[in-house]
């Protein structure tokens, strides 16, 4: 092999090895992002929003009769999972994974959601809110309805939780 031939040979195992880098950082910083979400999604706070939200579905509380504090947490939930659909959106998490990890509570918050969305709707005419929550919503209850899951049952109320379970520690 001559100079010439033995650069190509290099050039082209630079080329295949960048490339593999490349590949290689971008599902870290996919798994990266994803822990970070998943994290996100458990916090405390969070955690309190949806309790808050699925309470009110099954205690039938307008939106109206919420606290302030009770009304920011709900929101905050609703937002986050609004959030999740971005990233997925914009690839920046697999949404496959997403609904692996949160597909139940995505369809549990879009039923037990729907009158706090519809409030929010109405004070912003003509602009849903939280479109991409309500899309990554839909395509969780298609996964689970693929998977065999009565997704019925989620869309009804849901067992109690203990008191002591039901306010962020």
């Amino acid at each position: 092999m001559d100079g010439e031939g033995a650069s190509v040979v290099i050039s082209v195992a630079a080329v295949v090895i960048s490339v593999l880098s490349l590949y290689v950082a971008r599902r870290k910083d996919r798994r990266d992002a994803l822990l970070k979400l998943h994290e996100s999604l458990i916090s405390p706070e969070l955690q309190h929003g949806r309790r808050t939200v699925f309470l009110m579905y099954e205690r039938g509380v307008r939106v109206e009769e919420l606290s302030g504090e009770e009304y920011a947490v709900a929101n905050r939930a609703l937002a986050a999972f609004d959030v999740a659909g971005l990233y997925c959106h914009k690839g920046y998490v697999s949404e496959k994974d997403v609904l692996e990890l949160w597909a139940v509570p995505l369809v549990r918050l879009k039923y037990a959601g729907r009158a706090f969305l519809e409030y929010r709707d109405a004070q912003v005419a003509g602009l849903p809110t939280w479109p991409r929550f309500r899309r990554r919503a839909d395509h969780a209850e298609t996964y689970l309805r693929g998977r065999g899951v009565d997704v019925a049952r989620l869309a009804g109320p849901t067992p109690a939780v203990p008191e002591s379970r039901s306010e962020p520690s």
